[in-house]
């Protein structure tokens, strides 16, 4: 199973063609938050469409960037991962989208119960699988990929406790552009991919249940 994964790519089109080069040969493309810049479904269009002709599967979840118009979008075209999942060979994805509660106001925080229903909701349809991927637009909080500017951390509690529960093998995320890594969380690999508008993104693929990453930088 090969996942070509982005995320924060905030309505920026730059880029969009060399990374459609990536698309070959890839089982689905996974985008992991903040497809707009504040931005509704017109906007997203403009993101998602080229993907979406390269004939590969897309799947996503909107980020604490994108408005209600960007949510309502995904899940009419059936690409939203948030609170769902669903099961490719023997690779379960589930996500959950939106971001953490903040004093900015952003257009989609989640209050931490929020959180947990939806992870729990998603769980429940990836139980078949012998392999389990979550894709979260926030990173766990307490790791090396959730530290703000500042230093603090800044990531979601509930995904945090979710990983130490052992119910996936593998999260993605993005949201805090400059935390792009990686940590471990219980048994759980961390992803954070970055920010896509300035030219980041990452290859997995999972065979024979381990994960690989390439990863693309400026």
């Amino acid at each position: 199973m090969k996942l070509l994964c982005l995320s924060d790519i905030h309505g920026e089109v730059a880029g969009l063609q060399g990374f459609l080069k990536e698309v070959d040969g890839v089982d689905a493309v996974v985008v992991a938050g903040d497809i707009t810049h504040l931005g509704g479904a017109p906007e997203a269009h403009a993101i998602l469409d080229p993907l979406l002709e390269t004939g590969v599967r897309v799947l996503a979840v909107a980020g604490n960037m994108d408005r209600e118009g960007v949510r309502d979008l995904l899940r009419e075209m059936d690409l939203d991962l948030h609170g769902r999942g669903l099961v490719l060979g023997s690779v379960g994805i589930m996500g959950l989208g939106g971001g953490t509660q903040s004093p900015f106001g952003t257009p989609w925080e989640l209050t931490e119960s929020d959180a947990r229903n939806a992870l729990a909701s998603g769980v429940i349809q990836v139980s078949s699988a012998s392999y389990k991927v979550l894709v979260s637009h926030a990173p766990p909080q307490g790791t090396r990929i959730d530290r703000s500017s500042t230093g603090r951390h800044v990531g979601s509690k509930p995904v945090r406790e979710f990983l130490l529960s052992g119910a996936v093998d593998l999260c993605i995320s993005g949201h805090i552009h400059e935390a792009a890594g990686e940590d471990t969380v219980g048994k759980a690999r961390c992803l954070n991919l970055g920010a896509f508008k300035e030219g980041r993104f990452a290859l997995v693929t999972i065979e024979r249940s381990q994960a690989s990453v390439v990863w693309r930088k400026p």
